[in-house]
């Protein structure tokens, strides 16, 4: 062929090319005598799906549009002149095909197992069609969960805490202080800024650090110190993790704090306690000298044991810690001085003690101002022994101790503060001088006594407002209570057993009334009387029986106390607490009153709620609906839109049904009521 008849040829096509726009054959006749035909192929392929769900042609790439089926399919494939190559990738869980390989199939495959597939045809031309289908042959699942009222959350996810020594004390009342994660190490590098730390990982590492006088000591492991220790300088003394401890095998006095000396001990752990040791004080606090518990600090001492004494002249600054199984707590001599704080609003508490604090040859003034105070679980709570000070009791808690205060001389005034769910609330020794004062104090819930005050002939035992509730018990002659000027609350066991008769003393007639109609007492004539010229007497003339209704853990949620006659009957019910169910009735719930008082426990738990959880892992849920009976099983009605995680209260018959994007559904019916959930 000649150069000019290519040339020729090569133009001619272009220009044929250029003409034509759409598929088509066209005959030419180009010069020198050459012919030819052309087909141009622009149509994609098309992929057909079948199923009994949904059937579809699909002719353009789309992959954004999920076709979702609820079955098995079958995809087939055609062109207009020929198929080349089918190929899908499946993905079983989501629509990123990513990194996964293609595998090729020829038309009419079936395809069963859910999931996404990315499904594409190509002709012979190039043209490709994509398309993505769903196969979802599985229903939303629903669970039902049932919880009490308010726990919904409890086993979602536990914060983890720092408990300082937990593991090493497995404390009895399970309250060691808490502290978040890493808080001892973050605030002890503030506190240490600018100081010389040194760690010590041994005894003898412990005693060059003091006499090096660093000022700030970093135990590292948990130390046997077998003898006494000194400090005559200010130092703080700090862990480095939260189980290590100052363990004490020595006897008398473990660290003693002489004149000019000043001891922080942060979030520390001073044990005297682990070599059962006795006789031996923790911390001795001398003339000028100073000591700080800080950071969750715990004192553990043991039987027999100080865990330390504040002398004359010294001071202790108690900020949230924790003073454990000692004989006595802290103790406090001629005007030594209790400082009381708190970091961060954490309590200090004093627990499991034979004695808590404990005054003794006091001649200072001591003031218990902390509202974060927690004296509990002791034999004695606050004592005073040979007083001749003052001692102020403020804002305080003390409960669930054998004797709350067991008052032993000096002047006591107790101001407001809680004493509560103690054998005794309040005790007067017989043969103590000084005065006591209460007022305003919220006295309640112990088991024998609120008040026994069994000093004879005395005249120093005053009380003004305030709510005592529970068995009190004044001297025999000269015991009162002063109402002249503010009137307390009583709600008090009307026994003449434990009241010797006597309760108020006033000179006016009307006081005497008013009093009266503050007692929860059956009203009877001669309950009150008149007593020679300046004075109104009352007198218990009565029975009781105190109905207490309480939660599963024993806490008590309300209470109520009715009094009759000696051998009338009597009738309790339960009441309706809010967000309580009735678990148990005691035996005694109705009977006859006796000379004792008698005491009805009704046993309530939480309410169960159902927590209705939903999920489609494929293709989601788009609709989520519940009916509601609380008589049957029998539902009528649309139903009502309910959100995934939706807390049920109401007790009676549930139907829930949940449904996909591909039409299936989940149909569940429960039942809510007291027994759904039982602990």
């Amino acid at each position: 062929m000649s150069k000019k008849i290519i040339i020729s040829l090569i133009a001619s096509l272009a220009i044929l090319l250029g003409f034509v726009q759409y598929n088509s054959y066209a005959k030419y006749i180009l010069s020198d005598a050459i012919g030819m035909s052309v087909y141009i192929d622009k149509t994609a392929p098309i992929i057909q799906i079948e199923s009994n769900h949904n059937n579809g042609s699909y002719d353009k790439t789309n992959i954004n549009d999920i076709i979702k089926n609820n079955c098995e399919i079958t995809v087939k494939t055609t062109d207009n002149i020929k198929i080349k190559e089918n190929k899908y990738i499946y993905n079983p869980k989501s629509k990123d095909f990513n990194n996964i390989p293609a595998q090729k199939f020829e038309t009419g495959k079936k395809f069963t197992d859910d999931g996404y597939y990315k499904i594409s045809a190509i002709d012979t031309s190039g043209n490709t069609t994509e398309i993505v289908v769903l196969i979802d042959k599985t229903a939303p699942t629903v669970n039902v969960q049932y919880f009490k009222k308010g726990e919904e959350k409890k086993s979602a996810s536990n914060t983890k805490v720092m408990q300082i020594a937990a593991v090493k004390k497995n404390l009895l009342s399970e309250e060691v202080i808490e502290t978040k994660e890493n808080v001892v190490e973050q605030s002890m590098v503030k506190a240490a800024q600018a100081r010389a730390m040194v760690d010590v990982y041994n005894e003898s590492d412990l005693r060059n650090a003091i006499n090096s006088r660093a000022s700030t000591i970093r135990v590292c492991s948990g130390i046997n110190v077998s003898s006494p220790i000194y400090i005559n300088y200010p130092v703080m003394i700090c862990p480095a993790s939260n189980d290590n401890a100052l363990r004490y095998s020595g006897t008398g006095t473990f660290i003693t704090v002489q004149n000019g000396g000043i001891l922080t001990l942060y979030s520390m752990v001073i044990d005297t306690r682990a070599f059962n040791v006795r006789g031996v004080i923790g911390t001795s606090v001398l003339t000028g000298g100073k000591v700080i518990l800080q950071e969750s600090t715990i004192l553990d001492g043991g039987s027999g044991n100080i865990g330390m004494v504040v002398n004359g002249g010294a001071t202790a600054e108690i900020k949230s810690c924790l003073v454990a199984y000692c004989d006595t707590g802290i103790l406090v001599q001629g005007n030594g001085n209790i400082v009381f704080g708190t970091d961060n609003g954490r309590t200090s508490d004093f627990v499991n003690n034979a004695i808590a604090i404990c005054y003794e040859g006091f001649n200072g003034t001591a003031n218990f101002n902390q509202s974060n105070i927690v004296i509990k679980n002791n034999t004695y709570g606050i004592v005073t022994r040979n007083v001749s000070g003052v001692i102020n009791l403020s804002s305080y808690n003390i409960f669930n101790n054998e004797q709350g205060v067991n008052f032993g001389g000096g002047n006591l005034n107790i101001t407001g503060g809680n004493i509560y769910e103690n054998t005794v609330g309040i005790y007067t020794n017989p043969s103590y001088s000084g005065r006591m004062t209460i007022t305003n104090v919220n006295l309640h819930s112990n088991t024998q006594y609120a008040i026994n005050h069994s000093k004879n002939e005395d005249s120093s035992c005053n009380i003004y407002g305030g709510t005592i509730r529970g068995k009190v018990y004044l001297g025999q002659r000269d015991n009162y209570i002063n109402t002249n000027d503010q009137y307390p609350t009583f709600e008090v066991t009307p026994s003449q057993y434990f009241f010797k008769r006597k309760l108020v003393k006033t000179a006016s007639n009307s006081c005497a009334n008013t009093e009266l109609e503050k007692v929860t007492l059956t009203k009877n004539a001669d309950w009150y009387k008149y007593v020679n010229d300046d004075e109104y007497i009352i007198v218990w003339r009565g029975c009781n029986v105190k109905i207490k209704y309480k939660d599963y853990f024993g806490n008590t949620l309300s209470e109520e106390m009715i009094t009759g006659n000696l051998g009338e009957r009597y009738e309790t019910t339960p009441k309706n607490i809010d967000g309580y169910d009735v678990i148990s009735v005691p035996t005694n719930s109705s009977g006859t009153y006796t000379e004792q008082d008698i005491t009805v426990e009704y046993k309530y738990d939480l309410k169960n709620v159902a927590k209705v959880t939903f999920e489609d892992l494929l293709s989601g849920v788009v609709s989520a609906k519940y009916w509601y009976n609380d008589n049957n099983n029998q539902f009528s009605g649309n139903g009502t839109d309910f959100t995934n995680g939706t807390v049920f209260e109401r007790y009676g018959n549930y139907k829930v049904v949940v449904v996909n994007s591909v039409g299936l559904e989940k149909e569940l019916t429960f039942t809510l009521n007291k027994d759904s959930l039982v602990r």
